[in-house]
């Protein structure tokens, strides 16, 4: 291709580019020269005018054109001969997996009908879709809106619920708030309702009337999480189907959980409601007043998830439980406590083959700081053969720390846990992880880490075997404060090149060390190693899931008290970052939608 060039011939042509000025004498031959090369550009503008006038004419008739074909080839298109039936199985996978979908325009069920009107009309025709469903309740607002906000969400959640048909319902409700109830004065922007004052019964009667719309479906529950403050969850003794007004033939998964802090302003919940669920299978209660339930009369035999989260639960309610809960394949206790008890005479093993998760939060106390065989260890009843994950966070009731492992009886040989989140004393952290052949994922949580576990950990030809051989995720989240990062990346290249087989996580019961392919380490510190960031680069660089949290210049730095890039956080997340991120993982671990 060649390219067409203009020349203009010009006495001035070899002074063009410098810096001489034109004399008096050469002033009338150079604007000659601009005059007549003026009336040449004028023509050529004209013509790319004419030129470009006609390719906007062009560009219009082939767009025009291009949509006419698409249109047509629209009518061959695949989808749109989908039969209803199907469209409506595809759009059941669009609905979250982990959670009740949002009444939120940018997500399934309702995005769905913003597509099209066949979409529209296949979506609202189809009960699954609108069968759960996340509520919010508004509380925190001006008194001005407040009532129109609840009415009109209301309304929303009658249309939603009256699209799913006869199906059973998974519903879930929360609230703004993190207060009660109260009444302030109308101009306050922020109006929150607070147990100072009267109460306000106009708002209390339109939120009444919010949760009766779901109440008056009991019959058709089947998984139900409530969050509440004090006043909603007081609404539930007057508009609650129990006491026999109605039954629950369908509900499978109940979750109740009232605000921390506020149990010693509760009466004692009527739990008769249970009697009129049949089939439920997955109970969790959070920081409500639980003697009453531990102390009634239930079908505990058909339980297999439990969770009890409360302060100072006595040990003897829960044994009492658990001995009826022979199906229970996961078991979670937190709070309890160390106020009086009765307790059994003797220790009478409590047989729960099926339990495959067991998370314990709380107190123990032990007669015997040596021995954990004791009427107050709630370990010591336990017999779990076919457990497969273990959370422990304790402490001890005595002064003196434990000189033993108090769940010792559920680490003896051929035990199969895998999964293990623990917070305990550190100088049983050692011991504790010897009896773990099989352990896969670690979370240690406890504050204290000396060298000397780390080096147990890291494979060397001084050992024949490091610890927890068949490990592939390690989280040390105890806000450590070991100062040598050398002996944190020590451990992370020997246990990231050990692997027998680089290409696969090889265990110990193959004959290997398994590859660590996920070390996340949160450090009470700034960082000590100048190339750490890059050394820790070159670990991701070969595929290497790690994280070393720091104290960054966030915290305290020149720019404390500035907004941070909320976006700019891993793999180089800060302490504080992190240590949010924890406690959320942590109440996701501990979530019933994680129960499956």
């Amino acid at each position: 291709m060649t390219t067409a060039t203009t020349t203009f011939d010009s006495p001035f042509s070899h002074l063009l580019s410098s810096n001489y000025a034109a004399s008096d004498s050469d002033v009338p031959l150079v604007k000659a020269i601009i005059t007549s090369s003026s009336d040449t550009l004028r023509r050529l503008n004209s013509k790319v005018q004419k030129l470009q006038t006609a390719l906007r004419e062009l560009e219009q008739k082939r767009n025009s054109v291009q949509i006419w074909i698409d249109a047509h080839r629209a009518l061959l298109s695949p989808s749109r001969r989908l039969p209803a039936e199907l469209l409506s199985e595809i759009f059941a996978h669009c609905l979250p997996r982990d959670r009740n979908p949002n009444c939120s325009q940018s997500e399934a069920p309702i995005l769905l009908g913003r597509v099209c009107r066949t979409w529209r009309q296949v979506s609202l025709s189809t009960p699954y879709l609108w069968a759960s469903i996340h509520i919010v309740l508004p509380i925190r607002a001006s008194r001005s809106v407040i009532l129109s906000w609840i009415d009109a969400r209301r309304e929303g959640v009658e249309t939603w619920l009256g699209r799913s048909g006869s199906l059973p319902l998974s519903i879930s409700v929360t609230d703004w708030t993190s207060t009660s109830y109260g009444s302030r004065d109308d101009s306050i922007t922020e109006w929150t309702l607070t147990s100072h004052g009267p109460r306000d019964d106009s708002v209390l009667e339109h939120i009444r009337l919010f949760l009766g719309c779901i109440f008056r479906r009991s019959s058709r529950w089947h998984t139900v999480q409530l969050h509440l403050n004090r006043d909603c969850t007081s609404m539930l003794l007057e508009c609650w189907p129990w006491g026999g007004t109605k039954e629950l033939p369908l509900l499978h998964t109940f979750k109740l959980r009232f605000l921390a802090g506020t149990w010693h302003s509760y009466p004692e919940f009527e739990y008769k409601w249970l009697a009129k669920a049949p089939r439920l299978q997955r109970l969790s209660l959070r920081h409500g007043d639980l003697g009453g339930l531990l102390e009634q009369q239930f079908a505990w035999a058909q339980i297999s998830h439990l969770e009890f989260q409360a302060r100072n639960i006595r040990l003897s309610s829960i044994i009492k439980v658990l001995r009826q809960c022979s199906l229970l394949q996961s078991l979670t206790v937190g709070g309890l406590g160390s106020r009086a008890d009765t307790l059994p005479d003797s220790i009478q093993t409590i047989s729960l083959p099926s339990l495959r998760s067991l998370s314990i939060a709380g107190q123990i106390g032990l007669a015997d700081h040596a021995s954990p065989v004791d009427v107050r260890n709630i370990f010591a009843y336990l017999d779990a053969p076919a457990l497969r994950c273990l959370r422990v966070t304790v402490t001890s009731t005595r002064i003196a720390s434990f000189g033993c492992i108090p769940f010792i009886g559920l680490l003896g040989p051929g035990n199969q846990i895998e999964e293990l989140d623990i917070n305990i004393q550190y100088d049983l952290l050692g011991n504790i992880l010897s009896l773990l052949p099989n352990l896969s994922i670690a979370r240690i949580r406890s504050r204290l880490l000396d060298d000397t576990l780390l080096r147990r950990l890291t494979p060397s030809p001084s050992q024949d075997e490091p610890l927890c051989p068949s490990l592939t995720q390690l989280y040390l989240l105890g806000h450590i404060s070991i100062t040598n990062d050398e002996h944190l990346l020590d451990l992370a290249r020997s246990r990231w090149n050990s692997a027998t087989l680089p290409s696969s996580h090889t265990t110990a019961r193959h004959g290997g060390i398994a590859r660590l392919v996920s070390f996340h380490v949160l450090l009470n510190r700034y960082e000590q190693t100048p190339s750490l960031q890059d050394q820790l680069q070159e670990l991701r660089t070969h595929g290497m899931d790690i994280i070393f949290a720091c104290w960054g210049e966030t915290r305290m730095g020149p720019s404390y008290g500035q907004v941070v890039d909320e976006d700019n956080i891993d793999p180089y997340i800060t302490y504080s970052r992190y240590s949010n991120q924890i406690l959320s993982e942590m109440t996701r671990k501990h979530s019933w939608w994680l129960w499956d």
